[in-house]
Parts: structure tokens; sequence; C-alpha cells
């Protein structure tokens, strides 16, 4: 595996606008499937850009959430990152996908001839909220959050410690068997896939020990009932998976630890909580993402649109083959990876 730079982490996982998937914690753990890590600095950034071997020598490339780049810097960063697309080796695509709104980005991104992609990352939209106090002291008490949220969820945040359960760090491996448990009943209720539990024993266990994450469990009855797990991306507190069993619906027990992530996330000093995936039309009600949406609203935020994923293509004619066998690939890909595999 290539180690990362001395202080990596610092900037592009711990610093502001750090991400979780720009580690090097995120490079070990798709190196072991198969993904060769680079880390560069373009324009004083950082991005980490992991390679995947393509048929007939050429190579996908991908900067999964990056790159992170301080204000002013984004537009230089782009068109190096896009330059040295044209120069590596059978460099069919880059593509980046940086957690920043059009507003932002959009302009960046085409002067540094990046052209919209098909999304890797299934979360193009989210809620974000301020930590910072609205007196201008710091960060935002727990009582100023609270009479924030809707009434409603307010009173399904008392309910889990008026019905016995407790809310408590997750540690072990049992405790990450027990949160699959959980996250695989939410996948078959919800419909969407979930992997192996191999996969994500070692991804959660990986990014644990890294620091860059926090497992969060619910009991009841002396058994765990609900889990969500959050990353810590640089100043942003990031809620990034939660499940529950009927057991835990009946207790509120997603309330509690969504709460008691936000309590966290504030005490910690991060400056804004971003509650995960939202559709991106929040008034559609037939997108799946539209019950957990209405669930996460009550506890305030701003929807969000991410710009989205981009491309820059170094050899258009073939990216445009590809184009066209991309979605049999990437359906192998989702096969192989439903079975455990790299």
């Amino acid at each position: 595996m290539t180690g990362a730079p001395e202080g990596w982490d610092d900037v592009a996982a711990r610093g502001p606008g750090g991400h979780v998937m720009q580690s090097s914690a995120w490079a070990g753990i798709r190196e072991r499937q198969g993904w060769t890590a680079e880390y560069l600095r373009p324009a004083g950034a950082h991005a980490l850009v992991l390679w995947r071997h393509l048929p007939g020598g050429l190579r996908f490339g991908y900067c999964p959430r990056g790159p992170v780049a301080a204000p002013g810097q984004l537009r230089d960063a782009l068109r190096e990152l896009a330059a040295h697309a044209k120069s590596t080796t059978g460099a069919l695509v880059l593509k980046v996908d940086p957690e920043r709104t059009a507003e932002d980005a959009a302009t960046p991104l085409r002067e540094a001839g990046f052209q919209r992609g098909p999304d890797i990352q299934p979360v193009v939209a989210t809620l974000l909220l301020s930590l910072a106090s609205p007196t201008g002291t710091g960060t935002t008490s727990d009582d100023e959050l609270l009479a924030a949220m809707d009434k409603d969820t307010r009173w399904s945040i008392r309910q889990p410690e008026k019905r016995g359960v407790t809310i408590y760090q997750g540690t072990t491996d049992e405790d990450l068997d027990a949160f699959y448990d959980l996250y695989a009943v939410t996948g078959r209720r919800a419909g969407f896939i979930t992997r192996t539990a191999s996969y994500y024993r070692m991804v959660w266990r990986t990014l644990i020990e890294a620091g860059l994450a926090t497992l969060w469990l619910a009991g009841h009855d002396d058994r765990p009932v609900a889990g969500s797990m959050v990353w810590h991306c640089g100043d942003r507190e990031l809620y990034m998976y939660g499940a529950t069993n009927d057991a835990g619906r009946k207790v509120y027990a997603a309330y509690g630890l969504l709460w008691r992530a936000m309590s966290e996330a504030r005490q910690r000093g991060a400056a804004t909580f971003d509650f995960g995936g939202i559709p991106f039309d929040p008034s559609d009600a037939s997108d799946p993402m539209h019950g957990p949406y209405l669930f996460k609203k009550g506890f305030g935020g701003t929807a969000t649109r991410w710009v989205g994923a981009h491309d820059s293509v170094p050899r258009p004619l073939a990216y445009r083959a590809f184009r066209i066998a991309e979605p049999l690939y990437t359906r192998a890909l989702q096969l192989v990876r439903r079975g455990g595999g790299s």
C-alpha cells in the first residue's frame, strides 16, 4: 500500500473542509480492494486520487469527495488535476465530486474543463445545520438546538430515556456485528442494497481506529435495537449511517441516537452538522429517501444540493465508448461487491 505524505490527514481529513474519503485510512480501505492510491497537492490543495485498471490498458481515476481546497484554491486545483489526468498513462477519466454547491463549484469545474458525469456517491443533497451560536458566543448550546426543532421532534427525543433506552458508544467487534444486523434489517425494509458483514466490519473498524468515525448504539431490554455512525469530516460532523429494528422504532431510539450525535458534535467543536442524504427534490414523496428526509428535517437544517460528479476526459472517444458500456461494468462491480469481493 502507498503511504500518505506526512501530515496528510491533518488537512485532507481533519482540517476545514476535509473529508473521511480523502483520508489515508480510506485510501487503505480501497487499496485492499484493488485500487491504487495517489496523493496529490494541486495548487496547494489536497486530492487523494484512486485509480482502477480497466480493460485495454486504460485507467479510471476517482477523487472521492475532493479535492479539499481552501477558498480561492479550487479553480487552480481543478486545472492542475485535469492536466495531471492528461499526463497520466492510460487515464480514461478523472472524476471528482466535491461536497460543494453549484454556486461554489460549477464555474471552477467548467473553467477547468470538467463535465457533468455519472454520480458514484448516492448522496447529492443533504440538510446542513450550523452549530454556531446565534448569540455569537462560539457553538450553540443543547437548549438552543432543541428550541429550533419541530415540537414533535423534541417530544420524540425525550421518549427513549423515558422508555428505558440506553445509548452508548460501540467499540467492540460484537458492537460492529450488532450494528451490521440492524443495518441489514433496515436495508431490507427500505429496499437498499447492503454489502457483506466482512466488508462493513473492515471499513467501520478502520475508520473508528483512525479516529474518523464514531458508532453509537441504543439498547433496550438488554439488546441493541438501533445504531448510527457519524464521520468526522474536518469541521463538519456527518451522520453517515442509521439503522433500527421494529423494537427500536417503538421506543423512538433513532431520535435519541441522532440527538446524541448532534450534542456530541457540538461538544467536539464541529461548525456544521450534516444529516446525510435526502431527496434531490424534497417535495418528491415517491423518492425512497423521502421518509428519512421527513425524520431528519424535524431536527432543523437547510436543504443543500451538491454540485455532483464531474469528469475530466483526456480520451474523449474512448470515454464515449466507456459511457455506453459503463452500466454493465457498474452492475458487474455491484454483484461482485454484494458477494463480498473487491
